[in-house]
């Protein structure tokens, strides 16, 4: 029920959780091991079951559940990595890093946003297309297995509409913004499930919110 609301008030949300969720049921197997990178509180923790989870964040914070936090040395299966390569001052040092940590043949998990509000400031540097995405693999020894765009041109339109208040500054008072969601979420409802609609009929791939991409390691 939680992702279905997620879903229908906060698309941008549901594709990065859904993105994982696809991932944690082709992936989580006993016998392998998984570093979420930028893990924070560890909120996908809970879809890998079976394989070993560790989490590493990409700076020292405050959180508890974090179980390495600096250089990690080891062999990995997986790396996840979601929304935090935008927030990289050195993004090409990060994929060496991923390589580094990664068995031949190790899978990368990445996702990151294209068409999104400044945030996190100061630490907000990048956007990346799926090119710049391809490019910063390839340099670094991956090859693209997956590439997806997360959003079409109607779901840009409608994030952008429904977030609208946060540009003018609503979020300042959080109570304020909560309750815009609750009026009007019928009608944030009909624009996203409308905008999906939409970006199935025209699909085109010159604009997306974001990015979900599954790299392998060349051996």
């Amino acid at each position: 029920m939680a992702l279905i609301l997620k879903f229908l008030l906060m698309n941008f949300y549901f594709q990065i959780d859904w993105f994982v969720i696809r991932l944690a049921r082709k992936y989580d197997r006993p016998g392998k091991k998984l570093l979420d990178v930028g893990a924070g509180e560890c909120k996908y923790k809970k879809h890998f079951k079976k394989l070993v989870y560790k989490s590493q964040d990409v700076k020292q914070n405050t959180y508890k559940t974090i179980d390495y936090v600096g250089e990690v040395k080891g062999k990995y299966d997986y790396i996840l990595c979601t929304q935090v390569l935008e927030h990289v001052k050195k993004p090409e040092e990060m994929f060496q890093e991923f390589k580094r940590l990664l068995k031949p043949g190790g899978k990368l998990f990445l996702s990151t946003n294209f068409i999104y509000q400044i945030h996190m400031v100061p630490d907000d540097y990048w956007r990346f297309t799926e090119y710049g995405l391809k490019h910063l693999g390839k340099i670094a020894g991956f090859k693209i297995e997956k590439l997806e765009q997360q959003g079409g041109i109607f779901q840009v339109l409608a994030y952008l509409l429904i977030t609208l208040p946060l540009r003018i500054g609503l979020e300042k008072w959080q109570w304020s913004y909560w309750l815009y969601i609750i009026l009007f979420s019928p009608l944030i409802m009909i624009l996203n499930l409308t905008a999906v609609v939409l970006d199935q009929i025209f699909k085109t791939k010159s604009l997306a919110i974001n990015y979900g991409v599954v790299y392998k390691k060349y051996d």
